[in-house]
């Protein structure tokens, strides 16, 4: 019965548009056949019938190759909040907002893709998705992964808050000091807020905001600005508004 329901609602979702156009648009014909004679109505009436199965067919084929073919991701990204947070440098907590809308007809977890550079293995959570697994694969050159389980299916075209935080222990200081994000898909804005509450009252050196390309097989980042450090909330702040795709962003810092 879960099942069905399901997938009844996922078809809601994805052809909800198509019928409520359907239906306001054979209200109006509807109304204006009523001032007209009955054989000339008649006709109007199988001419919008005929046009109006055409243009549904074209829909519904449009709609379903889209749904199970032509997305190249199960989501798209919208926004990504970023915080880094640490008050001694040695814990840390790491936690990334990110807003998603589904592409596929039902979703049921994100995995999500994280690199820590530290020695101790981070503990991960989440406070809107269940952890149901922690992929350390314990390779440099690859991403690790947590499979993050939501509370309830995500249907075609409907937007989901994604959360992961990590605590982090780097009391070896062996961790790089660095935040950064691969733009694999369009996104409107990443918000980072690196908070660095050990930084002494006179600390004034600016973190650099710098790029690369993916698959460049030069791993030299191009320095994009600096970014200033607020002493009052003993912070970096910065929102990337609309990064070029298929480039490498990170903001590092001085330990």
């Amino acid at each position: 019965m879960s099942l069905l329901k399901d997938a009844y609602t996922a078809a809601a979702n994805i052809f909800s548009k198509q019928f409520y156009f359907f239906a306001s648009l054979a209200s109006i014909v509807g109304l204006v056949s009523v001032f007209i004679s009955d054989k000339n109505s008649s006709i109007i009436a199988l001419i919008f019938f005929c046009l109006m199965l055409l243009i549904f067919t074209i829909s519904l084929l449009y709609t379903i190759f889209k749904v199970i073919g032509l997305n190249n991701s199960d989501f798209e990204s919208k926004s990504t909040f970023v915080k880094y947070e640490t008050s001694d440098c040695k814990n840390i907590t790491f936690e990334i907002y990110k807003l998603i809308q589904s592409k596929k007809p039902i979703l049921s977890d994100y995995t999500f893709n994280f690199k820590w550079t530290g020695s101790i293995l981070p503990n991960i959570t989440s406070d809107l998705q269940e952890v149901t697994n922690v992929m350390d694969l314990q390779d440099p050159t690859q991403y690790d992964k947590a499979i993050l389980k939501f509370k309830k299916p995500v249907y075609f075209n409907e937007n989901q808050v994604i959360h992961f935080k990590a605590a982090l222990n780097d009391t070896d200081k062996q961790s790089e000091t660095y935040v950064s994000n691969r733009i694999t898909q369009e996104v409107d804005i990443i918000h980072y807020r690196i908070i660095l509450k050990y930084k002494p009252s006179n600390y004034d050196v600016n973190a650099i905001l710098e790029k690369r390309k993916i698959n460049s097989l030069d791993t030299k980042f191009e320095k994009v600005e600096e970014i200033g450090f607020d002493d009052i909330t003993k912070s970096y702040e910065y929102h990337l508004l609309k990064p070029d795709l298929g480039y490498i962003y990170r903001i590092s810092w001085n330990r």
